[in-house]
């Protein structure tokens, strides 16, 4: 390691992102030598898992080379104010909160926002999750920067405003997606249909776009404007009101968008079979 890397790390959290983390920091190579976690039972387990020694507070912690806070969006501010004039160097993992929540702590404070989801048992490339950083001085950002390039072959600068579109967009993308294939599972168990019968098609949606544009992408009875196919849906979800309305947004958003001459408030509920 160069003079520019951290030799001794401290990780505060045990959730998915800790986790993840963690287990990429300690095959790139990195200490981490710490585990702090309030629940002493996921704490411990973490730090089995990465040789660190286990933490339930700051109190103990002596000179590491950097705090990496893997915390809830909302705890993160809880965790500064346990840090308040330390001067230990500290990053957070978070998309949606600013930097100088830090600043308190150290002089050296900045982003390290893995983008991607985490599961706690599902397994990640990390070399193929973009991390997002930024920092509060050009020093600072340098050796976090060398960090992540030790553990991602993606890694840019985003400031505080570009990260939460970033995390907007993955909320549209991933979150909202994954909610829409849990509807999907639902609809066809409900009807003893098969939910792998979907994952090709799942697959290859996803597929196409790292070849084309999402919006080039697109197909479908909206995109379409078949509005007989978009009648017999409107019946089939008669006695799901909420999906009805979902289906409805969803529909009349893509027909805007090709420039269809119709909404849903244009077509018969009650269509025959």
């Amino acid at each position: 390691m160069s003079e520019n890397q951290f030799n001794k790390i401290a990780l505060v959290g045990a959730g998915s992102v800790a986790i993840h983390l963690g287990l990429a920091l300690k095959h790139a190579g990195f200490k981490v030598e710490n585990v702090i976690n309030r629940s002493p039972e996921r704490g411990k387990l973490l730090a089995k898992k990465l040789g660190a020694h286990y933490l339930a507070d700051f109190s103990i912690l002596i000179n590491p080379d950097l705090v990496i806070i893997a915390v809830s969006d909302d705890a993160i501010p809880l965790i500064a104010g346990q840090l308040v004039g330390c001067s230990y160097p500290v990053v957070h993992t978070c998309g949606t909160v600013t930097k100088d929540v830090l600043k308190v702590a150290s002089s050296d404070y900045g982003v390290f926002y893995p983008f991607q989801t985490f599961s706690v048992n599902n397994a990640v490339d990390f070399s193929k999750v973009p991390v997002c950083i930024d920092a509060s001085n050009t020093a600072f950002f340098k050796r976090i920067e060398q960090l992540a390039q030790s553990l991602s072959g993606t890694v840019c600068q985003l400031d505080d405003q570009k990260r939460r579109i970033l995390h907007l967009a993955g909320v549209f993308a991933s979150n909202f997606s994954n909610y829409l294939y849990a509807i999907a599972e639902d609809l066809l168990l409900k009807n003893n249909i098969p939910f792998e019968l979907l994952l090709p098609l799942i697959q290859e949606t996803a597929l196409k776009i790292q070849t084309m544009a999402p919006l080039e992408a697109q197909t479908g009875p909206a995109k379409r404007g078949d509005q007989s196919t978009i009648q017999k849906h409107f019946q089939l979800l008669q006695n799901e009101p909420d999906l009805l309305e979902l289906y409805k947004t969803f529909t009349d958003n893509i027909l805007k968008t090709y420039s269809h001459p119709i909404s849903t408030s244009d077509l018969d509920l009650n269509v025959d079979k």
